[in-house]
């Protein structure tokens, strides 16, 4: 997501001097280890906290730029997935 803001933002001029993202989520480990069928393994929420430093004053636009992002379509939308496991 970080690497998607920094290229779109670059096509339409938008200069960023310094960006830092931070990711975190909850995760409830019964449903990472087996311990309840009725949990989950995945995260419940992801949280991705952007610090940027721009000549943008709009961060509306910054946010749309996120929403570009593969990483931002498989996560918030799902993607199916194929596993291929051979010897």
């Amino acid at each position: 997501m970080t690497t998607t803001m920094v290229y779109h933002a670059a096509v339409r001029g938008i200069k960023l001097e310094k960006i830092e993202s931070r990711l975190e989520g909850d995760l409830d480990l019964k449903g990472f280890f087996q311990i309840s069928k009725d949990v989950r393994p995945g995260y419940k929420e992801i949280r991705v906290n952007f610090k940027v430093k721009t000549d943008q004053e709009n961060l509306e636009t910054l946010r749309s730029l996120v929403q570009l992002s593969p990483v931002y379509d498989v996560v918030s939308k799902g993607t199916r997935v194929v596993v291929d496991i051979s010897n």
